[in-house]
């Protein structure tokens, strides 16, 4: 009679992802991946992949829907730990320099999905991002300077800026030794943009 099979860990989830967006990168494409390449890049048997995953595409998906939720939760956590006086946005690019940086390959993949055809990865990314700007949006709606800033015209120049961080973070991939100067210049970028957007409100009103 044989052995049930083992139920996978989330060691074994952990491991899948990992190394199916290692092997993305590598090839360019998550499209590109094989089932039975990413079980042996991971050390796994490939019967395991289904315990978890429908397929490669559902198994991208959750890779990309988890790395937005701990994203999401990182820059949100970020924003409320800044303490009064305290420059807003170098604690949290600081903190999506962080998560880019030990979750790299992810981060490259979702990326280049976001620059790339139509699809359900695709979709996924765009809809993390624009969860974040909104989170952001409500959040420095909060601060009395901006407060009467009409809510379009914030949300605007916060999708401005998570595009631009978003950028800031490949440079950082490729040289972290540059980190300070790459916060300082996302620094400039936010105050910039902020004044820009008071100004413009103060026009209007």
């Amino acid at each position: 009679m044989g052995r049930a099979p083992v139920a996978l860990s989330p060691e074994g989830k952990r491991l899948l992802l990992a190394a199916a967006a290692k092997l993305a990168v590598l090839r360019g494409s998550p499209h590109a991946l094989v089932l039975r390449e990413v079980a042996r890049e991971a050390g796994l048997n490939h019967n395991t992949f289904y315990r978890h995953f429908d397929d490669m595409e559902s198994m991208m998906r959750v890779m990309a829907e988890d790395f937005a939720a701990h994203v999401r939760h990182g820059v949100r956590e970020a924003r409320a730990s800044v303490k009064p006086g305290v420059p807003l946005s170098g604690i949290v690019v600081g903190r999506v320099f962080d998560m880019a940086i030990q979750h790299a390959d992810i981060f490259t993949v979702s990326l280049r999905e976001l620059h790339g055809p139509a699809g359900p990865l695709r979709d996924v990314v765009r809809q993390s991002l624009a969860d974040l700007a909104e989170d952001m949006r409500a959040d420095l709606q909060q601060l009395p300077e901006l407060q009467a800033v009409e809510p379009r015209m914030l949300r605007a120049a916060v999708d401005l800026l998570i595009r631009n961080t978003t950028w800031l973070c490949l440079d950082y991939l490729e040289q972290p030794e540059q980190r300070q100067v790459l916060l300082d210049t996302a620094r400039e970028a936010f105050h910039s943009t902020m004044a820009g957007v008071i100004a413009r409100s103060s026009r209007s009103a």
